[in-house]
């Protein structure tokens, strides 16, 4: 393995990890199906709906677009951190781990991310397998708190420079 092929890919396959939390921070579907997934992606987002126990399996765009679709660009944040990224011998597929928290009004939720991200041929890296793993969360429903929610009002792009990610 080439040293500066492996660290190129390891940079490209970590920037794409990182567009997924700006396309679903800013309600942008389209980024997320075209620049974060490949057309065969394999999504499952274990214990959902939360507390449920089950594993939710999207295997095609328009399972993906149900679920991600709806989400508001106005009641969340996704932090990773930990964030492991291991490319194979061959530079043909990158694993990636990483805890993750969600801040929501009023609440938080965290886990683990794991994906399969693969070269496109074209510089870019997307994810072929990703599971989201919520293991916790918390969230007050009955407060007698007379104020609004936490300043989650706009999505995180506004008042940025580059619109909250690094352009291409």
């Amino acid at each position: 393995m080439n040293a500066r092929h492996a660290t190129a890919s390891v940079s490209l396959s970590h920037y794409a990890f990182h567009r997924y939390f700006y396309a679903i921070d800013n309600n942008n579907i389209d980024l997320l199906i075209n620049e974060v997934f490949t057309k065969d992606a394999v999504l499952v987002i274990s214990n959902y709906p939360p507390g449920s126990g089950q594993n939710l399996l999207l295997d095609t765009e328009e399972k993906i677009r149900a679920v991600y679709g709806p989400i508001k660009a106005d009641g969340h944040r996704h932090n990773a951190s930990n964030t492991s990224v291991w490319v194979n011998d061959d530079i043909t597929e990158a694993k990636v781990t990483s805890f993750f928290v969600t801040t929501i009004a009023w609440g938080n939720q965290g886990g683990m991310y794991e994906g399969t991200f693969v070269p496109m041929g074209d510089g870019t890296w997307k994810a072929k397998r990703w599971l989201v793993s919520s293991q916790w969360g918390w969230r007050l429903t009955d407060t007698e708190y007379k104020m609004p929610a936490p300043y989650l009002y706009e999505p995180p792009s506004v008042g940025t420079e580059m619109g909250g990610y690094q352009p291409k």
